[in-house]
């Protein structure tokens, strides 16, 4: 808030131009939620059944974990992971904002916490990198691939 500025003046601001919001940005980025609060990301290119193990793992990890997926992705891409969120009975949310891009770069699926849990690194790919993915089964398109009728 300026200094200086009376208690109308931010009335009306807020009202002309919205209440400013924190890390616009980053919040756009990770769906919704704060970097700080993330334990894994997926992103729109590493959509495969081959990260569904490690999704469930994540997931049943403790009860304080959301699920947030991109919903302006196609179904058929986001539905496997649906459906292990669902029989974990673990929350979830679909952000269908036209803020949330489906580039193969752009982030599919964040599993959150409610508060602060700072953790160095989220991406899956780096958390497991031992963990089955389509380079090591160079015949194998991923889910994006496959949808988009791209070969390798």
């Amino acid at each position: 808030m300026p200094q200086g500025e009376s208690k109308l003046e931010q009335h009306l601001n807020a009202s002309l131009y919205g209440v400013p919001e924190l890390k616009a940005v980053e919040k756009r980025k990770y769906l919704g939620t704060f970097r700080e609060r993330v334990y894994l990301t997926i992103k729109v290119a590493q959509l495969s059944i081959d990260w569904l193990p490690v999704f469930e793992k994540e997931i049943v990890k403790s009860a304080d974990r959301l699920v947030l997926i991109n919903g302006n992705l196609d179904d058929r891409l986001i539905r496997p992971y649906l459906r292990v969120a669902a029989q974990h009975q673990v929350n979830f949310t679909l952000k269908t904002g036209s803020e949330y891009q489906t580039t193969p770069e752009s982030l599919a699926i964040v599993i959150t916490a409610s508060t602060a849990v700072n953790l160095a690194e989220v991406d899956i790919a780096k958390l497991y990198p031992n963990n089955v993915s389509q380079a090591d089964h160079p015949h194998k398109n991923s889910l994006w691939d496959r949808l988009h009728h791209r070969k390798e």
